[in-house]
């Protein structure tokens, strides 16, 4: 096996700079800071009025909390486990997908993965690692599609869905983890991945006999992708609310 096969991906790909995912990490840190000065980790009621996933609040129109509980962690562990996947996945990310993509795929994987705790879940739920899954499932995609054009990426595509595989068993198996999240958030980033992710091809270049890579023009996808996605989201928060209000 020859080290090159070790690459992350081709170094020839252009890389962006991580803006979002930055703002993304103080957001969460800000906002951990906030919880503790509000001893929001012993009062629920603090939790509630600052984003937590709360079932009743949704199901009475408060549609902000399918955002609002990502900003929000239970505690230092869950904050740092959380921080340092998207510091690794959510750098590599944006990276690649560009600032924009990686905004949209981050908010849809926030809507995905809470519409799926809503609808499975009576518990009041909190944290990122629902954006984290769909993250590594907008990977997962990434490399599936490159495996064959991008040096290591068959590699990392292997890595990446085993990694998903340990981690929903894990879910399954230790106490207070949100499983449903977690595959909310992995199969919105599994859809946003395959709509969403930029795709590369090789040029040559004839007057220089030199090989570079090159972005393909794919706005038509990713446009038709976002209104499939969140109209699929729509649909299905219309339906998962309909339900809590007939128990109701």
């Amino acid at each position: 096996m020859q080290p090159e096969e070790y690459v992350t991906f081709d170094p020839r790909i252009p890389k962006q700079k991580s803006l979002f995912n930055n703002a993304f990490l103080v957001a969460i840190v800000l906002m951990y800071i906030v919880e503790v000065f509000l001893n929001a980790h012993i009062n629920e009621k603090v939790l509630i009025i600052l984003g937590a996933k709360w079932n009743e609040g949704i199901t009475n129109g408060e549609y902000w909390r399918f955002l609002t509980p990502s900003l929000l962690h239970g505690n230092i562990i869950h904050l740092f486990l959380n921080f340092a996947a998207l510091q690794i996945f959510g750098k590599e990310l944006e990276s690649m997908y560009g600032t924009l993509r990686y905004f949209i795929l981050c908010v849809l994987c926030s809507w995905g993965s809470i519409l799926a705790s809503y609808s499975f879940s009576s518990e009041i739920a909190i944290g990122a690692s629902g954006v984290v899954f769909g993250i590594i499932g907008g990977l997962i995609i990434f490399f599936y599609r490159q495996r064959e054009k991008v040096t290591g990426a068959n590699l990392r595509f292997k890595s990446m869905y085993t990694l998903v595989i340990i981690n929903i068993i894990l879910g399954f198996t230790l106490p207070r983890i949100d499983n449903s999240a977690h595959i909310g958030g992995l199969f919105t980033g599994l859809f946003c991945g395959y709509f969403i992710s930029p795709e590369y091809q090789v040029v040559k270049n004839e007057i220089e006999n030199k090989l570079f890579v090159e972005k393909k023009n794919d706005l038509s996808r990713l446009l038709i992708g976002i209104v499939l996605i969140a109209t699929a989201l729509f649909w299905l928060t219309k339906i998962s609310v309909g339900f809590h209000h007939l128990e109701t």
